[in-house]
């Protein structure tokens, strides 16, 4: 008889689960509709920007897996590594934890995500270094998790910094735009054109994008090629990795400030060199990265702006965090 009071209970339990739980379709960045259960229980995370997503969503109540990259917030430290990035994912190791769904960046390859797919796990594939880009993925995630109004208050928050941005710089002439010579990844010369994440960011911000018409997406151009078209503005991003401290930061634009052959640039003469960490270029904050952009390209409309202050309120409300580190150089 208790065997069978509780075969019944079981059954109960099950079917109100199955009652609960729904199929929500997602469509990422690659164009794919995805079909994930919500509430999903169980992710993984091979994006640095996807885990601060999930995170600030959810706590990390449903992360079982995360890539290297991922260590913000710090607590991160303390769920299973499989892989470094996306590129590199440890794919037996994300099939043992069993997850429901695993985000990734667009680094991760057709044949890896064929892999879980046939293991029978969801798999998003998103881009995350676009400020537009990254409202999606919230609400996708948001829907997925079963956390649209959590989701709904962080998008709604980065949109209106985003609108602040797009509102300010909107009367701006073509004409009268600074142009950017933009370098990342602490290599030299290493730009981005038209179409990019990095050229967009750029142009959202009010300025133009010295590479815009280069051939190649990410091209290396030349210092003489730099000399010729003499910025208003130098902007280095840094990788997102990693924390940088303000010293870090400092050390990087006195590198650019004293390259021999840039002494005689406009951008150097005037002191118009910044440094920003790939931190507040990507995901969640990357409306931080827009106000510090904004500010360093158009200083007389974002005067009264500060984005070290906004980025404090940011972390603090979604992750119950102390703002720590640098993020751009020089601040003012």
């Amino acid at each position: 008889m208790k065997e069978r009071a509780l075969a019944v209970t079981v059954t109960l339990f099950l079917l109100t689960l199955s009652c609960c739980a729904e199929t929500v379709t997602i469509t990422d960045f690659t164009g794919q509709d995805v079909e994930v259960n919500s509430p999903t229980n169980k992710t993984v995370s091979l994006s640095g920007a996807a885990s601060e997503i999930l995170w600030a969503l959810d706590g990390g109540k449903s992360m079982v897996g995360r890539s290297a990259s991922s260590n913000f917030p710090p607590a991160l430290e303390n769920v299973t590594i499989v892989g470094k990035h996306s590129n590199a994912p440890d794919l037996e190791l994300i099939m043992e934890l069993k997850p429901e769904l695993v985000i990734a960046d667009t680094m991760f390859s057709e044949e890896d995500r064929k892999v879980l797919e046939e293991d029978g796990i969801a798999v998003v594939v998103e881009r995350f270094i676009d400020p537009f880009r990254t409202l999606q993925v919230i609400e996708n995630l948001g829907k997925a998790l079963g956390k649209e109004e959590r989701a709904s208050e962080l998008s709604g928050q980065l949109k209106g910094y985003q609108d602040l941005v797009k509102e300010r710089t909107s009367g701006i002439k073509q004409e009268d735009r600074p142009t950017v010579f933009f370098e990342w990844l602490g290599k030299p010369y290493h730009s981005a054109s038209n179409g990019t994440s990095y050229d967009n960011f750029i142009d959202f911000a009010g300025g133009v994008n010295l590479a815009a018409n280069e051939s190649t997406d990410y091209p290396d151009v030349s210092p003489e090629w730099v000399i010729e078209n003499d910025p208003d503005i130098i902007l280095h991003i840094l990788g997102s990795s990693k924390d940088y401290s303000q010293e870090d930061l400092k050390k990087w634009r006195e590198e650019i400030m004293s390259r021999p052959e840039l002494q005689n640039l406009k951008a150097v003469k005037e002191g118009r060199v910044y440094v920003l960490s790939g931190t507040v270029a990507t995901g969640v904050r990357s409306a931080i990265g827009e106000l510090y952009l904004a500010k360093w390209l158009h200083p007389q409309l974002f005067e009264d702006m500060d984005p070290q202050s906004v980025h404090r309120e940011l972390i603090k409300e979604f992750y119950g965090l102390e703002l720590e580190g640098a993020y751009g150089f020089p601040t003012h």
